[in-house]
């Protein structure tokens, strides 16, 4: 490789992408509203999701039951005791509410037996602030229902727990999206535009070799994706609380950005012809991004399938991220990343034409 001509052709292909800021940043900017949207939209209306474990049924039990569902900003499920800590620590759920086998016992004299009623929450989540609502439906169920005051009162304490929100399921797919649009649907989109202005005949009359060109674009793609991905990741901060391992987000990142670049330049490579090129690298791009968009969404027929795509183990890596997991815990998708991006290294430099 010649590293002078590396330089310059790594410096004039930046300058290109920052000179031409609607090709190059659009995709970004469009995913940064779409944050901000989400913020709007979050800041509305907060839902408390509640689980709630039923120790016995009884008459009186799905009473006070149906009384919890009833509250408009309660997403109530019925749930496992394991079910329910598992999805506390986790922080899939913010409030849990036990209702023990005693609700509606009786003593000797037929009065309703006092019961307390475990609740756990998390600490700093709305399931915190949801305690009051939580007391005050219970009252109302003692009035109402049982007729007392009281006998269920609410033994509530908090847990320590990452919180876990929109944000969450969603930031992974954002930066899954603009890893895609930014290597693979821009390097073929670059390649099948050199190809048909003659750039890629004129480089190849100074002499510099092919790898010295692919590695010299790949560079400044790789530069400008890490900017994007970074802005991406601040203003997901600003906007929301959101707990990242930098060190772990980093090498994701950049392992996934080398797959889908290696990807892009496979495909035009492969490919002779600038729109076809440009319409296989879309097609293949478009249902990754389906993928990443919807993965924690996808049923298990399909999230089988799917797992398998270098695009699953960005969005699996990136959510365990933040949820506080470390690159210990993400090394699987890190070394799984690693070994798409060799074979498409590979294949890229053996399908590689001028023209």
């Amino acid at each position: 490789m010649e590293p002078r001509a590396y330089a310059s052709l790594t410096l004039a292909n930046l300058r290109m992408l920052v000179r031409n800021p609607v090709a190059s940043f659009t995709l970004v900017a469009v995913l940064l509203v779409l944050l901000g949207f989400i913020r709007v939209i979050s800041g509305q209306a907060v839902h408390v999701r509640v689980d709630v474990v039923a120790g016995a049924r009884s008459e009186t039990a799905d009473a006070l039951i149906a009384a919890i569902r009833r509250v408009p900003t309660f997403d109530v499920a019925d749930a496992t005791p394991a079910a329910a800590d598992r999805r506390l620590e986790r922080g899939q759920v913010d409030l849990v509410v036990t209702v023990p086998p005693a609700v509606g016992g009786t003593d000797a004299s037929g009065r309703p037996v006092p019961v307390a009623l475990p609740v756990r929450y998390r600490a700093g989540s709305p399931g915190e602030s949801a305690v009051p609502t939580l007391r005050g439906v219970v009252e109302d169920f003692n009035e109402r229902v049982l007729h007392e005051t009281p006998p269920v009162t609410l033994d509530a304490s908090g847990v320590r727990a990452r919180a876990t929100g929109a944000i969450d399921l969603l930031l992974p797919g954002v930066i899954a999206f603009n890893i895609i649009g930014g290597a693979l649907m821009l390097a073929a989109g670059m390649f099948a535009g050199y190809k048909s202005t003659g750039v890629l005949r004129r480089l190849k009359a100074t002499g510099i070799g092919p790898p010295t060109f692919v590695l010299a674009h790949a560079t400044s793609a790789f530069a400008l994706g890490m900017v994007q991905t970074a802005v991406i990741v601040v203003v997901s901060a600003l906007l929301f609380e959101v707990h990242l391992d930098i060190p772990a987000l980093v090498v994701l990142v950049a392992l996934g950005y080398l797959v889908f670049l290696a990807l892009g330049l496979a495909i035009s490579g492969w490919i002779s012809d600038p729109q076809r090129a440009t319409g296989v690298s879309q097609a293949v791009a478009f249902p990754m991004i389906f993928v990443a968009l919807l993965s924690s969404a996808l049923p298990d027929s399909v999230s089988n399938v799917t797992r398998y795509l270098p695009i699953s183990y960005v969005t699996d890596g990136l959510r365990q991220l933040g949820e506080g997991a470390t690159l210990a815990t993400v090394a699987p998708d890190a070394l799984w990343l690693a070994g798409w991006a060799a074979v498409l290294l590979v294949a890229a430099g053996r399908v590689f034409r001028w023209d």
